[in-house]
């Protein structure tokens, strides 16, 4: 299993990298902020990995579809253990985008003193 399961992590990173640069290539005409807030959100929502309990062994799935299936097949608790989880790392994410925005944005010109 731990091939497959590398092996599919693989392909679900460079598939969600691939989502990630399409969408930043979408937003170029978009303004700085709303632009980091997008790419920001959807970042979280598709690289972020939550704990997946498959015959007693804890494995990483994508919290987005643990979040979904547990919610569909099992309680509500389980499922609310991933979005937690993408709650917590999309505002970590936030408040780190929020300080490099603040770090690089560009400075208003100084008037010249006569």
């Amino acid at each position: 299993m731990t091939t497959g399961y590398t092996l599919a992590w693989i392909v679900y990173l460079v598939g969600a990298l691939a989502l990630l640069v399409t969408a930043w290539r979408v937003t170029r005409g978009f303004r700085r902020e709303w632009r980091h807030l997008l790419l920001v959100s959807a970042a979280a929502l598709l690289l972020t990995p939550g704990p997946m309990l498959v015959d007693d062994a804890v494995f990483l799935a994508p919290a987005l579809f643990v979040l979904v299936l547990d919610g569909l097949f099992d309680t509500l608790d389980s499922a609310s253990r991933s979005g937690l989880i993408m709650l917590g790392v999309w505002l970590v994410a936030l408040v780190i985008s929020l300080i490099f925005q603040l770090l690089v944005r560009p400075r208003p010109a100084q008037p010249e003193a006569d």
